[in-house]
């Protein structure tokens, strides 16, 4: 079958669940017809929203298709908007997770973005710069050779024209510095996977670990601390709320470390 056309039939019975009511069921139709028609999506959704405004998947699919179309802001809104319907409609913990993930990768997409704009910004005008002092020192060189200027003059205009072009490589280079993000901390970091923990536990040497990682561990090593070598169980595992907390907190104001 053509792709045309099983798009087609995917969209037409999209169409048939969205009237009998099955507004999810018809925005897994719509996802699958498109295929990367975020314009297509996104108005399917908004349609749908308009007879559900709880539809938590809808406004989760518009979040994803805004974040597509560059609409960051929108895409956040709108997965907040579906972070809310989701708790409202008792949705599983895990969908709730995967929008809260979904909105973190948003986030960042828009950080890259805008980052990307910067440094295009910064280079422009480094560029324009240099071209400024380069000919600045040029005609300085063509005035000294038309005109009567004496020795010390000369090198005076020289030292200035260097001194300032060093001081805008200077400022450029300390720009360039704060333009790049530093280093996640070490104690955000699992030990086991070496990526940002999203839910920490302690065991009781006190060293914590993302959740999902040394429950692995466990059942493929036994109950053993993968550190001390020491019993451990998941019973003896206590939820690290503390760091959890510190991590989010990192995470929004620093959006470019999720998934780094």
């Amino acid at each position: 079958m053509a792709a045309e056309d099983r798009a087609e039939q995917l969209k037409l019975r999209g169409n048939q669940c969205f009237q009998k009511g099955k507004f999810n069921a018809a925005i897994d139709m719509y996802t699958e017809a498109i295929l990367g028609k975020w314009e297509n999506c996104r108005d399917d959704c908004q349609l749908a929203l308009k007879f559900d405004a709880l539809n938590a998947k809808a406004s989760y699919m518009l979040g994803t298709s805004q974040m597509h179309l560059l609409a960051f802001e929108a895409a956040v809104e709108a997965l907040q908007t579906a972070l809310n319907s989701a708790e409202k409609t008792k949705k599983s913990r895990s969908f709730q997770d995967d929008i809260t993930t979904e909105m973190r990768r948003v986030k960042k997409r828009h950080w890259h973005y805008l980052q990307k704009q910067r440094i295009a910004r910064h280079e422009k005008i480094k560029g324009q710069l240099t071209q400024l002092f380069g000919a600045s020192q040029t005609a300085e060189l063509f005035n000294s050779q038309t005109q009567p200027t004496s020795d010390d003059h000369k090198r005076s205009g020289a030292e200035e024209a260097d001194a300032l072009m060093a001081y805008v490589e200077h400022m450029a280079a300390c720009y360039e510095k704060d333009m790049y993000p530093g280093e996640i901390p070490d104690y955000f970091m699992c030990p086991i996977s070496m990526e940002i923990m999203r839910d920490p536990v302690t065991t009781p040497n006190g060293v914590s670990y993302e959740r999902r990682c040394l429950e692995e561990h466990l059942r493929h090593n036994g109950a053993i601390d993968p550190l001390t070598r020491k019993r451990l169980t998941l019973d003896m595992l206590r939820p690290n709320t503390s760091l959890r907390s510190a991590i989010q907190d990192y995470l929004e104001k620093n959006s470019w470390a999720f998934e780094y």
